[in-house]
C-alpha cells in the first residue's frame, strides 16, 4: 500500500463539512476513518480478486500472502472504528457501521453475480451504491452532522454523495474498457474478473441474441489473464457504443449530485465541490 491514491473521500468530508461550518476533531476523526476503512476494503478486495498490483504498485496479497492481505485489512477495520468508538458518538457511528454492512454485502452480491453472469443495470446500480456510495455517503453525511446543520441539508449532503459514488464507479468502469489511458491499473481487469459493468452490460442489452451468448460463454469458459476475452469485449462495447452510453449515464449522476448543492450557502467550499464534481464527470486519470 506504497500509493496513497485519490484520497477522494476525506476530501469530500473535509469540504463538505467546511461548506456548512468550522470542523472540530470529531469532524477530523471523520475524515480519517473514511480513508481508513477505504483502505481496509482495498486489502480484502486484492484478496477477493487475486490482484497482483493495485494502483501500479504489488500487492500486499501478492509480495506477502492473501492472509497478511486480509489482517491487514481487518486491523484497518478494527482501528477506524475504535477510533469513532472513542469519539463516543453514536450516531457518527451509526453512519460508518451502516457503510461497513453495505460494503460486504455488494462485495458478496458482486462475488455471487460474477458466478451467474446475469448481472443486469439494477444489478449493477445496487452493486456499486454498495461498494462505492455507502462509503461516500458516511463520509460526506458524518462528517456534515458534527456542524450545526438542519436536517434537509444534512439529507442533501447524503444524496449529493450517493450521486457521485455512482458517478465515481461508472467512470471507473468507463476506464476499464479504455487502455489508452494511464490509470495506474490495466485496462480489461473487470472482464478478465468475471466483472459485467455498466459499459459491457449496454453493449449486451444492444447486441443480437446470438452475440449476447457468445460473449457470455466466453467470459464464462475464460481463465486468468485471458486477454482473448478482453479484445471481444472491448469489440462489443465498441461495436454497441457502451462507453458512449455508460457516459450519459455518469453525466447524469453528476448533474443530480450539482442539484443537491443547491441546499449550501454560497461561499469557497461549496465552489470546490461544484469544481471536484464537475472534474468527476470529464476526469481523464
Amino acid at each position: 500500500m506504497e500509493s496513497t491514491g485519490k484520497q477522494i473521500r476525506p476530501l469530500l468530508s473535509l469540504l463538505a463539512s467546511k461548506a456548512c461550518g468550522t470542523p472540530n476533531n470529531l469532524t477530523i476523526s471523520c475524515a480519517v476513518v473514511s480513508e481508513m476503512i477505504h483502505t481496509a476494503t482495498l486489502l480484502h478486495d486484492d484478496v477477493a480478486d487475486d490482484s497482483i498490483y493495485r494502483r501500479g504498485k504489488e500487492t500486499v496479497q501478492s509480495r506477502f500472502n492473501p492472509a497478511a492481505s486480509v489482517l491487514t485489512g481487518d486491523y484497518w477495520l478494527a482501528r477506524a472504528l475504535t477510533l469513532i468508538v472513542n469519539e463516543r458518538d453514536m450516531s457518527v457511528m451509526g453512519y460508518f457501521t451502516k457503510a461497513v454492512q453495505e460494503l460486504s454485502e455488494g462485495e458478496l452480491f458482486q462475488m455471487q453475480k460474477a458466478t451467474t453472469l446475469d448481472t443486469t443495470e439494477a444489478d449493477y446500480y445496487k452493486i456499486i451504491a454498495q461498494k462505492t456510495s455507502s462509503l461516500f455517503i458516511a463520509a460526506v453525511q458524518s462528517a456534515v452532522s458534527t456542524m450545526d446543520t438542519d436536517e434537509r441539508v444534512l439529507e442533501n449532503m447524503g444524496r449529493y454523495a450517493y450521486h457521485l459514488g455512482l458517478a465515481f464507479q461508472i467512470k471507473d468502469d468507463i476506464f476499464d474498457y479504455t487502455p489508452k489511458l494511464n490509470t495506474g491499473k490495466p485496462a480489461g481487469g473487470d472482464i478478465m474478473e468475471k466483472k459485467l459493468t455498466l459499459p459491457l452490460i449496454v453493449a449486451l442489452n444492444r447486441a443480437s441474441i446470438d452475440e449476447r451468448e457468445k460473449m457470455l460463454e466466453a467470459v464464462k469458459s475464460a481463465g486468468p489473464d485471458d486477454f482473448e476475452l478482453v479484445t471481444k469485449a472491448f469489440a462489443l462495447v465498441e461495436k454497441y457504443s457502451g462507453k458512449q452510453i455508460a457516459q450519459e449515464a455518469l453525466d447524469e449522476q453528476c448533474k443530480k449530485a450539482l442539484e443537491c448543492l443547491e441546499v449550501l450557502p454560497d461561499n469557497l467550499y461549496k465552489k470546490h465541490l461544484i469544481t471536484l464534481t464537475k472534474y468527476m464527470g470529464s476526469r481523464e486519470s
